[in-house]
């Protein structure tokens, strides 16, 4: 048998046995191995960005290609248990597996990558460049606005206000830079 037999034969095989939810998965793990190894090869980006990304990354196709699986055949063997016709079955499984998989892309994996990747990125000591930033610390002490209305008792029928203020504080600074 040659190689243009073999080539042949697995083509129309394919063919023959081309579930939707097949070209789905398979296009889920060529993402999950190419979009990481290509994160990782940029050479500009921060390398906790990029292991960060990368891990994300493949997280997600990990959890993409179960639930396309998962959508597409449970979408596919109910085609089978509503339509009693052979011909019309046939056909309303592949339709249906296509909604189920679309389903999956639009509605199930972003649920389960919202749930799953987070709470793992954080058991495993990764955070987002984001979380790693500290946030800006709140003022020690806020400064009443001087008021004259303020001053004096009995006009004063409202709490002394408050707020802060955008321009440098200057003068001596306690315990700090």
């Amino acid at each position: 048998m040659t190689l243009a037999e073999i080539i042949k034969r697995t083509c129309k095989k394919l063919g023959e046995n081309n579930k939707p939810t097949y070209v789905v998965m398979a296009i889920a793990t060529v993402k999950g191995i190419c979009r990481p190894t290509f994160t990782m090869m940029d050479k500009t980006e921060n390398p906790e960005t990029k292991k960060y990304t990368a891990l994300r990354e493949g997280l997600t196709e990990v959890i993409a290609i179960p639930a396309y699986w998962a959508c597409g055949e449970a979408a596919g063997a109910l085609a089978k248990k509503v339509f009693k016709d052979k011909a019309l079955a046939g056909r309303a499984e592949k339709n249906l597996m296509f909604i189920g998989v679309c389903a999956a892309a639009l509605v199930v994996i972003p649920a389960l990558c919202s749930v799953a990747i987070k709470p793992f990125m954080d058991a495993i000591g990764l955070k987002s460049p984001e979380d790693k930033k500290q946030k800006p610390k709140a003022p020690s002490q806020i400064q009443p606005v001087y008021n004259p209305a303020n001053i004096i008792p009995h006009k004063n029928k409202f709490p002394q206000m408050y707020s802060f203020t955008n321009r440098p504080q200057t003068g001596l600074k306690v315990g700090g830079l």
